[in-house]
């Protein structure tokens, strides 16, 4: 298991078009940088093991905490379009002008979204479990039906009622979130199945055995990204935090393999 970085328990802050976003770095400077985009309720924290394995690799990193989350500013909206331009917001204030991303569910989705919109600007692109939404009414409502909780209800059950209320108390989360993230998600999304062919890079695709749509859409996901690689690891949620070793022997050579001649998009 990788040492843990001392400079990681520090946090900086940022204010990126008025919302105040904190995030956390490692690595040396001149070190090609990765962007580690934590899940729902959670917070850049979780990637320390991740981070401290890629530190020694030579690699630079860089962990936000997203609007509503750990340190980060809470706001008045929570659109998956606002944590995707907080984001951009970072690397261009931090001057990253093409990086790896690797994100954990929500924070997967949201890096698949980044390397549509900016493919130029996103060299390897690592998934872990993240959420895939429906393509169509029809799929969505067969979705719904095999899941007759709420989304919303469902995931905040499996973060654990203790661990959420902790967060809670401790302003680490902004349970007003919830509805707002989680209903996008479980909503069509036709435009966002079309752009993923604008993927230009290689994608590991990254789910546990048991992870219910996380696991069962994964190879669905896997055909529409032209330069995608799937893969499974142990069971349960937390990949990088439940099965470490295996998590970081699958990433940190697929982030050193050459990245691909770049597309030019039109």
């Amino acid at each position: 298991m990788a040492t843990p970085i001392p400079e990681w328990s520090a946090c900086r802050f940022i204010t990126l078009d008025g919302v105040r976003i904190a995030y956390r770095t490692a690595g040396r400077a001149d070190g090609e940088p990765v962007l580690l985009i934590h899940a729902f309720a959670s917070q850049s924290g979780s990637w320390e093991t991740t981070a401290a394995a890629l530190v020694a690799n030579g690699y630079r990193v860089v962990a936000p905490d997203l609007r509503g989350h750990g340190r980060s500013q809470r706001t008045a909206t929570y659109a998956l379009d606002d944590f995707e331009r907080d984001l951009t917001a970072l690397l261009d204030a931090l001057g990253l002008a093409r990086v790896r991303l690797v994100g954990h569910s929500l924070g997967g989705h949201l890096a698949l979204r980044l390397a549509m919109r900016m493919p130029e600007r996103v060299s390897h692109l690592v998934i872990e479990a993240a959420p895939v939404p429906p393509r169509d009414e029809d799929e969505a409502a067969t979705l719904a039906a095999s899941q007759p909780t709420p989304s919303w209800r469902r995931s905040l059950r499996l973060l654990g009622i203790r661990r959420l209320f902790r967060l809670m108390l401790l302003r680490q989360f902004d349970v007003r979130a919830s509805r707002s993230v989680l209903r996008e998600l479980k909503a069509p999304m036709p435009d966002w199945w079309q752009r993923l062919d604008m993927i230009a890079c290689p994608c590991l695709l990254l789910a546990s055995h048991d992870d219910g749509a996380f696991s069962e859409r994964l190879d669905l996901l896997a055909t529409h990204i032209r330069h995608a690689s799937p893969g499974r690891l142990g069971s349960g949620h937390h990949l990088h935090t439940q099965h470490t070793t295996a998590f970081v022997e699958a990433v940190v050579p697929f982030l050193s393999r050459p990245a691909l001649t770049r597309r030019v998009v039109a």
